[in-house]
């Protein structure tokens, strides 16, 4: 498990665990979807070190994915958006990871078109704020 610096989610040092696999000496394999890291993807190879505290240091390799982040707003909507949500990414076959009901972060793979995927999820509206981000 590597650490990924977050700078803007507040004051001081934060970071997000990720979880990876050595493929060389300082070499690892991203093995989830990261939620608050950017600039990062499943499947990426980057650069860490004890020397560095496992904290990521560079990217050597990228994977060609992209991730989206959908929130839902109102958390009186939680579990009925859930659900809708939930539906939509098994019936599309996408990977993801939810962080909370309220919170899940999809992998977008290269060479396949998301348009579906943002279509429906634009059907929910303002119920759900969506962060699109291809690396």
């Amino acid at each position: 498990m590597l650490r990924a610096a977050v700078d803007d989610v507040g004051p001081g040092e934060s970071f997000e665990q990720l979880w990876t696999r050595r493929v060389g000496d300082d070499l690892f394999e991203i093995c989830c979807i990261p939620f608050f890291a950017y600039d990062l993807a499943l499947g990426d190879v980057v650069r860490a070190d004890s020397e560095s505290g496992f904290v990521i240091r560079s990217v050597a390799r990228r994977s060609g994915n992209g991730v989206a982040r959908v929130a839902i707003v109102r958390s009186e909507d939680v579990e009925a958006v859930h659900s809708r949500l939930h539906d939509l990414i098994a019936r599309t076959e996408y990977l993801c990871e939810w962080f909370a009901p309220g919170y899940v972060a999809i992998d977008l793979e290269p060479g396949r078109s998301h348009d579906e995927l943002f279509e429906e999820l634009g059907w929910l509206g303002d119920a759900v704020e969506v962060e699109r981000i291809l690396i």
